[in-house]
């Protein structure tokens, strides 16, 4: 099926590697310019390279998402290089040592809601005016089914996530009309290099996680960038405000 994304261009906020880094290069192969943004120049410049290796521009941009004067920097540079984004990616999320919430300082607080909420504010502000001057707009923002369920050690990740679902409905209420729609995925546990490295020295976890699903398997980043496309298509115009569950079937079990 061509996804008639064709020339539209892409910011990925998280692009650098994993599932950022699969929904790029799945827009890319549908003929979306893509600029995938991440703290990590090696990681997006890799990305950029997969990019172009398809046929498309790519604008990789090494860029904090938390701090608000390099983001405005960013979508300029985009803007000026591709063209103005109709395709927003949220794909950003701060890394957490698991731990209650009364042992963390006020620092990490607000360092992981300046990216897991802040940043994902002034992305979509940042881009929905020419969004609504294209009249054609698609935010994917990926969640996690923490948001539902929450996580042990992970109270402000899993608050993170819900305020995600909370934003992708607001939006899809103020701006389908104009064609923009909004849309989040809530993930299980993605088969990602970070999630190996994670369980390498417990294969039993990582088997509870496969057994937690329903397929028995864990999805792959490519599975979850093939959505994301799709999400972003013309075809999809009618799926707005809608949090997917995107997590072989784990989400029917409590896995906590």
């Amino acid at each position: 099926m061509d996804l008639g994304l064709g020339g539209r261009v892409a910011i990925v906020i998280g692009g650098g590697r994993g599932i950022g880094a699969a929904a790029a290069l799945a827009l890319a192969r549908e003929g979306a310019h893509v600029a995938p943004l991440s703290r990590t120049a090696g990681e997006v410049e890799n990305v950029g390279a997969g990019a172009r290796a398809l046929g498309v521009k790519a604008v990789p941009i090494a860029c904090d998402a938390a701090d608000r004067a390099a983001l405005d920097a960013a979508f300029a540079r985009v803007e000026q290089e591709l063209g103005p984004p109709t395709l927003l990616i949220l794909c950003a999320s701060a890394h957490f040592a698991p731990r209650k919430l009364h042992m963390i300082d006020d620092a990490e607080i607000k360092q992981l809601l300046a990216l897991d909420v802040e940043s994902q504010v002034a992305a979509c502000k940042r881009a929905l005016p020419g969004m609504i001057e294209a009249r054609f707009g698609r935010i994917v923002a990926v969640g996690s089914m923490a948001a539902r369920f929450g996580v042990p050690g992970g109270t402000l990740y899993g608050a993170g996530k819900a305020f995600l679902e909370g934003l992708v409905r607001g939006l899809a209420l103020d701006y389908t009309r104009r064609g923009v729609t909004a849309n989040a995925i809530s993930t299980g546990f993605i088969d990602t290099e970070r999630l190996r490295k994670r369980t390498a020295g417990d294969p039993a976890a990582l088997d509870r996680l496969v057994n937690g699903t329903a397929a028995r398997r864990l999805p792959s980043p490519d599975e979850l960038g093939n959505l994301i496309a799709f999400l972003c298509s013309p075809h999809a115009a009618a799926i707005t405000g809608a949090v997917i569950d995107f997590t072989a079937g784990a989400h029917l079990n409590n896995l906590w």
